[in-house]
């Protein structure tokens, strides 16, 4: 695949692969003034503070390659053979019937009624985010990581001007997506391609209807928008950093709930109906959001040691929002949400929903506190620490 140079960008290495080109966005944009916020110098001083080690980025290509190989089976990146598992692998691995396995777990477990809320860690949580321990929420953290990313895939630094086009083009070329991107959050319906790498990833079903009506549209971009506005409100930080790492939220109908993959990194789908809520809307893009800056922080700093589908009996944790035994992968996400939405909707006032996300979540962090030196990397132990309001950081 023929590269080529972006004027303007500075060359820190060879790249993993060269950057492609998103085909033009399809769909609605929303407005975001993103180049007349503080973001952009914050962009700007964290690319010129940005020192091209050549060991820590040939560290993050490797990470990168390791990522790619277990989730992009359709990207442009898959090694054969692919990198051996760690030792601590110690059963079969086969991805439809670790999903079909998850599902019988789902099915088999137990309704013991509501676990108890914890009111009491609403405030330990609030820390995290004044203390910058919450990375999800940590925008310089994020910027940095989207810089080591763009600078392992181009093997170029981006420019403050058209950083997101570069981080979102960047993934794109890896993932062989074409999430479109604009300055503004896009909103997707009906770009063809979209639909059909929807469909690759076996996201939706070419048999399923799949489309909104005009009427439809309208009032979901609507909502889109004022759920956007809310979070402004709420959150001024937070609406910023979704605004930087999502190119597209794609609304399909489809069987399920809303999502994301770590396929398809910079993605956001949704599947509303008539009953939604702008406040529904709102927790549904945080959440997709998180789920994002965990795929990317593990893309280039590598938080897992096994594959999010190896989930062997004894690496098991209940997860922080379905309540039934996962894999440690998808638990670690969990948690993660599960605070990042608690810490929102506590300062949105929505104080019984916070609550209730607060439930069951000392039992999550001590699963897996309990199962890092196994499923985790030296950096996913230490993130997960940093969260842990139960335990005291180590000095």
């Amino acid at each position: 695949m023929a590269g080529r140079q972006a004027r303007g960008k500075s060359r820190v290495s060879r790249p993993v692969i060269p950057a492609g080109e998103t085909s033009p966005a399809q769909g609605a944009q929303l407005d975001s003034h993103m180049n007349d916020t503080p973001i952009t110098q914050l962009r700007q001083s964290a690319i010129a503070a940005f020192e091209a080690d050549g060991d820590e980025l040939n560290t993050v290509k490797k990470n990168i390659l390791w990522y790619a190989s277990i989730n992009m089976m359709h990207g442009a990146l898959r090694p054969e053979p692919p990198p051996p598992l760690p030792s601590t692998a110690n059963g079969p691995i086969d991805p439809s019937a670790a999903e079909a396995e998850d599902r019988r777990r789902q099915l088999a477990a137990t309704k013991e009624g509501p676990v108890a809320n914890d009111p009491a860690a609403l405030s330990g949580l609030a820390t995290l985010t004044e203390q910058g321990r919450y990375d999800p929420f940590n925008l310089r953290q994020n910027i940095n990581n989207q810089i080591q990313a763009i600078a392992a895939i181009t093997g170029c630094l981006p420019v403050a001007a058209t950083f997101k086009q570069s981080y979102i083009n960047s993934l794109n070329a890896i993932q062989n997506t074409s999430i479109p991107c604009q300055d503004a959050l896009m909103v997707s319906f009906d770009n063809p391609r979209l639909l059909e790498e929807l469909c690759r990833e076996g996201l939706i079903s070419r048999s399923q209807p799949q489309f909104y009506s005009a009427a439809e549209q309208q009032t979901i971009t609507g909502r889109i928008g004022d759920a956007l506005a809310f979070i402004k409100a709420v959150d001024g930080d937070l609406y910023t950093a979704i605004h930087a790492m999502i190119g597209t939220i794609a609304c399909v109908r489809r069987e399920g709930s809303s999502g994301t993959v770590s396929s398809m990194v910079g993605l956001i789908w949704i599947n509303p109906d008539a009953s939604w809520t702008v406040l529904d809307f709102a927790e549904s893009i945080v959440h997709e959001y998180i789920h994002n800056t965990i795929f990317l922080a593990d893309l280039v700093r590598k938080i897992f040691t096994t594959p999010h589908w190896y989930a062997p009996e004894d690496g098991l944790v209940i997860s922080a929002i379905k309540k039934y035994p996962r894999g440690v992968n998808i638990a670690f996400h969990s948690v993660f949400v599960a605070i990042g939405l608690a810490i929102f909707m506590d300062k949105a006032r929505q104080h019984v929903r916070a609550g209730e996300l607060t439930a069951g979540l000392r039992d999550t962090l001590d699963g897996l506190r309990e199962k890092s030196p196994r499923f985790l990397s030296d950096f996913g132990s230490d993130m997960l620490e940093r969260v842990d309001i139960h335990q005291p950081l180590a000095a």
